[in-house]
């Protein structure tokens, strides 16, 4: 699961290493950068403990003189530590966070050199944070861009979506890495949203297949694209295409369909509208991993 140092006494015993908790050792470890991170920005605290719901009760809680970065290091209860070194990694300054420059424009001088500046700060408290979170065995790390955290996955998924987001990083193909990159976030983020998982795990596919199945058609959607598969069966090359020759475009079709009548949540009616479960989602972002780097880099394409 995780390359990361363990006592001799939890490598021996069986079972998850990993703590889902906030233990007294990583909370107390925690309160000094949370402390830290939240003086970069005049206001980066106060919009903490708002998105936090956390509240300073000046009749039974500290002294007037503590300000709000001293209440949020040490007077957060240990549970919601985590929610808060969230809330503070989405806005501290650095990449881009606070670089609101129209679209189509570069950055002057002053702009870049702020942006450079920022960056700086955001590593100074990034780093760090990931050692406490290693040396701690805590069951969350930091998202691929450091502006979350997210559960811990197994190193090999991460790279083949690593991989597989670099892949598509190509104007052919859209959008499709951030989507991606943005699916896994949400189905492993501290507080995980499957239905935006499995919403953004299919746009990350329609990007990437667009321009194999369906280039002329501006309103594709991953319907219409299925639709291009069945309607033209022999005009795809896929690498593995089995011993009849078939077997591969039948496996890429079967895929993109159980990906797309999977999304429970896509239309409304009479009955209830049911959300995406969170491992329904993990697995819709599993399929959109392999769909997005065949259609990428072409193991999926056009004869």
């Amino acid at each position: 699961m995780t390359d990361m140092w363990t006592p001799l006494s939890t490598r021996q015993a069986p079972g998850d290493v990993l703590r889902h908790d906030v233990p007294p050792a990583l909370a107390a470890a925690l309160r000094p950068w949370i402390e830290g991170a939240a003086r970069e920005s005049s206001r980066l605290a106060n919009r903490v403990l708002l998105r936090c719901d956390l509240f300073r009760d000046e009749q039974h809680g500290p002294e007037a003189e503590v300000d709000d970065a001293e209440f949020l290091a040490w007077y957060t209860p240990d549970d919601q530590l985590l929610d808060v070194v969230d809330a503070i990694l989405n806005l501290l300054p650095g990449a881009g966070a606070y670089m609101h420059i129209p679209a189509g424009q570069k950055p002057g001088m002053l702009e870049a050199m702020a942006g450079g500046l920022a960056n700086i700060t955001f590593l100074k408290h990034r780093d760090p944070l990931q050692e406490l979170l290693d040396d701690g065995r805590s069951a969350y790390t930091l998202s691929p861009n450091g502006r979350a955290l997210v559960q811990r996955v197994d190193p090999t998924v991460t790279a083949l979506l690593d991989t597989a987001a670099r892949t598509a990083d190509q104007p052919e193909r859209g959008s499709a890495s951030a989507h991606l990159r943005h699916a896994h976030t949400a189905a492993y983020a501290l507080r995980p949203d499957p239905g935006r998982a499995y919403s953004e795990a299919i746009k990350a596919v329609e990007c990437a297949a667009h321009a194999t199945l369906e280039p002329n058609n501006s309103k594709a959607t991953l319907g219409t694209m299925l639709r291009q598969l069945r309607q033209h069966p022999g005009q795809w090359h896929v690498a593995l295409a089995g011993k009849s020759g078939a077997e591969g475009e039948d496996t890429v079709e079967a895929m993109m369909s159980l990906l797309w009548t999977g999304q429970t949540s896509r239309h409304g009616g009479q009955q209830p509208t049911r959300e995406e479960t969170l491992p329904e989602a993990r697995m819709a972002v599993d399929l959109a991993t392999s769909l997005v780097r065949w259609f990428a880099d072409g193991t999926v394409r056009r004869h």
